[in-house]
């Protein structure tokens, strides 16, 4: 695992906030936060959602035709590598520039996650099942790894439902599974779908909530933070 941040992942995405707002020169200054630092988390939050800024993700395993892959699609790419990197999922350009290495040296192999992390395996479930994921997932801040220890399902199960289901502009029937189906899992009528996008759009109006409660407790520490500096100053005639 990665060194912990000493920031939340809501936490940055208030900070990413007021760089709109102030630009990213004062706001790199007012929280002593390096503007490269500043410059990942906008790339990190475009590509990855608030799961990006999230610290702590578990070790993940990564097939040998996957690594091949991006590689080769990085070399036909006009990205830089840490752009490319985050736009493909990962948490940095470090992890591709090894696997580019290692392809060059013609020494790129699977990579397995920790001993730890072996339970966290993919396994079938039912299109109920990701219903139930995502709409838990969005309520949880897009967090993959809360999404894998709660329902036991890979943590590349539960990316992928996640952005079929955004790449379909967020529609519920994105998260069937139709791989050798000789017939889908079971017949949706209107009212069904209409009653899918409305638990999920309910997840998306409390993690909301949650968020808008979440940066008026920080604006009220931060009032407290600056009435307590003007107070404890010498009076001036």
């Amino acid at each position: 695992m990665g060194r912990k941040s000493k920031y939340l992942a809501k936490e940055k995405l208030l900070i990413l906030r007021e760089v709109s707002q102030y630009g990213i020169t004062d706001t790199s200054t007012r929280y002593k936060i390096d503007r490269k630092t500043i410059g990942r988390w906008r790339l990190l939050y475009k590509y990855q959602g608030l799961s990006g800024l999230q610290s702590g993700h578990h070790n993940q395993s990564y097939s040998r035709e996957f690594k091949y892959s991006l590689v080769e699609q990085y070399h036909q790419s006009n990205d830089s590598v840490e752009l490319f990197a985050i736009k493909h999922g990962l948490r940095s350009r470090t992890q591709l520039k090894e696997w580019i290495i290692q392809y060059n040296e013609s020494n790129l192999g699977a990579s397995m996650p920790r001993k730890r992390d072996s339970k966290m395996t993919g396994r079938k479930t039912s299109f109920e099942e990701r219903l139930t994921i995502i709409e838990e997932l969005i309520k949880h801040d897009i967090n993959y790894n809360w999404a894998v220890e709660k329902y036991h399902v890979s943590y590349h199960q539960v990316y992928g439902w996640y952005h079929k289901y955004l790449k379909s502009g967020n529609n519920p029937e994105s998260l069937r599974d139709r791989r050798g189906k000789t017939k889908p899992e079971k017949e949706w009528t209107e009212v069904d779908r209409l009653k899918a996008e409305n638990r999920l759009l309910k997840a998306q109006l409390q993690n909301q909530e949650m968020e808008i409660a979440f940066a008026k407790k920080l604006v009220e520490i931060r009032n407290r933070e600056v009435n307590k500096d003007s107070s404890s100053r010498p009076f001036k005639n």
